[in-house]
């Protein structure tokens, strides 16, 4: 795999540390590197030194991707879209619950 020049390279658990917060075990992120999940998607990675090193956009790449195949039924939205969506609710309650002249 080519390294992406426009992305920071990092040892593996501290770019899903970055990416995520959490920090799993080295074995986790290496299998997600070297096998495909039951998605048949795989972790972007490269060796340097005799060391695997991936990105925190690799990571994130790999959450999005992994996340979109487990729910194929959920399209992923747009803050525009989320945002229009939720102002159709709130008139749609509106009309609704707005107190009824006599």
């Amino acid at each position: 795999m080519r390294i992406p020049n426009d992305e920071r390279s990092l040892p593996l658990v501290d770019a899903v540390q970055a990416a995520t917060g959490r920090r799993p075990h080295l074995s986790t992120v290496l299998r997600w590197c070297q096998r495909r999940n039951r998605y048949g998607i795989k972790l972007e990675s490269w060796m340097l030194g005799g060391r695997r090193f991936t990105s925190v956009e690799a990571v994130n790449r790999y959450n999005e991707r992994t996340t979109e195949a487990a729910d194929p039924g959920m399209p992923s939205s747009t803050t525009g879209q989320r945002s229009k969506a939720h102002k159709d609710a709130q008139r749609e309650l509106d009309r609704e619950f707005a107190p009824k002249r006599i």
